[in-house]
């Protein structure tokens, strides 16, 4: 439906700047703009639930955690620039390669730092750290906003839970669902005023 929707606007669009009335012309496409935007954020919504909800098919490779989280920055960089948010990354000199869905686990940690981004209002920082164990590679990433509560702790991983106006719910579902598949485990900390924290574990 959202693909029919979609091309029905772009024909619309075609009529309209073939119309003869100019005004008519000028104010409705104001109007098919409005209605296309909100398609393609319906469009996200799905595709959301979708990844969070559906397994799918991991093409696993050695990968290297360190790249993929500079790819994952690299996304983010001009939102962060905007909201003057600063990223330090705390990495040992031998880290491990883990066997893992390269694509995967980007969309994992581009999810961990856009929510770190979106707890802090006016600027401020995130701190990735790795340490490394007998068993477990793990990546801690942690914010300075405002923490969370214990009863924000509780609801965290329901679906369409979500601490923020703008958000949907499912970002961090979907990091627990990449993390789970790649025979991890994700831990949440934090608690009112000292930020929070959210630390992906995979096995060596």
């Amino acid at each position: 439906p959202l693909n029919a929707l979609g091309i029905h606007l772009q024909v619309l669009k075609r009529k309209l700047r073939n119309a003869d009335d100019t005004v008519v012309r000028e104010s409705t496409a104001h109007f098919v703009d409005i209605a296309g935007q909100e398609l393609q954020r319906l469009d996200s919504i799905v595709k959301n639930f979708l990844n969070a909800v559906r397994p799918t098919q991991l093409s696993m490779t050695p990968v290297n955690l360190q790249e993929l989280l500079v790819s994952a920055l690299g996304f983010l960089e001009p939102e962060l620039k905007a909201k003057d948010i600063t990223v330090a990354m705390d990495f040992p000199d031998l880290v491990p390669a883990i066997s893992g869905d390269a694509g995967q686990l980007t969309q994992a940690f581009f999810n961990l730092l856009k929510n770190a981004m979106q707890a802090m209002q006016n600027g401020g920082k995130i701190q990735v750290t790795c340490t490394v164990d007998d068993v477990f590679v793990l990546l801690r990433f942690a914010d300075n906003g405002p923490g969370l509560t214990k009863e924000q702790l509780s609801h965290l991983m329901e679906p369409y839970y979500t601490t923020k106006s703008a958000g949907h719910g499912l970002g961090l579902l979907i990091v627990d669902r990449i993390v789970r598949s790649h025979g991890g485990d994700l831990a949440i900390d934090g608690k009112p005023g000292g930020g929070a924290a959210f630390t992906p574990s995979f096995p060596r």
